[in-house]
């Protein structure tokens, strides 16, 4: 005879395994004072290598990033100009594990990154893309928008963050060094 509690587990357990996977991470808005804030160490950097592999208990996958530091704003960078940080997600083989909200990197990109423990502030916030600006001849700062951030509206309700413009890094590079300076 099957048990009553073994019964309704089973059944639980094939609505859990039924239902749609859970695709969002909401993350709280960050200002600029508040990643220079949380960061022991700003960077701005190009990707030297992506590698994905599994943790030792092979029950997670973690991404591996090794950065080449062309300035620092903020802290120490080690002799050989190199940083490598680790974050949660990637793809082994045939398996991916995605962490919303978490920063993408791709090889030969280059980022200002806002780093505490070699690990990125503030997920998705923390890592903003450059992109030069022929026209101009400058170098602009990307901010992160991913739809995962949000804020506070008037009422309380949460709701996406206001996409913010590219800057010139010449001015983003200003308010920072304020900032730490305080």
């Amino acid at each position: 005879m099957v048990r009553p509690s073994l019964i309704f587990t089973g059944a639980l357990l094939g609505i859990v395994l039924a239902g749609p996977a859970a695709t969002a991470s909401l993350l709280r808005a960050l200002d600029l004072s508040a990643l220079v804030t949380e960061a022991d160490r700003i960077v701005i950097a190009d990707v030297l290598s992506v590698r994905a592999a599994w943790d030792p208990g092979h029950r997670s996958i973690h991404r591996t990033v090794d950065l080449g530091v062309r300035e620092s704003w903020k802290g120490t960078v080690p002799t050989d100009g190199r940083i490598t940080i680790r974050q949660l997600g990637g793809v082994v083989g045939d398996i991916e594990m995605k962490v919303h909200g978490m920063p993408a990197f791709t090889v030969g990109e280059r980022a200002l990154l806002f780093l505490r423990r070699s690990q990125v502030v503030g997920m998705s916030q923390g890592k903003r893309n450059l992109r030069w600006e022929a026209t101009s001849k400058r170098w602009l700062v990307e901010h992160a928008y991913d739809g995962s951030v949000v804020v506070l509206d008037g009422r309380g309700k949460l709701v996406p963050a206001p996409r913010q413009p590219s800057e010139p890094i010449d001015e983003l590079r200003a308010r920072v060094r304020s900032l730490v300076g305080r």
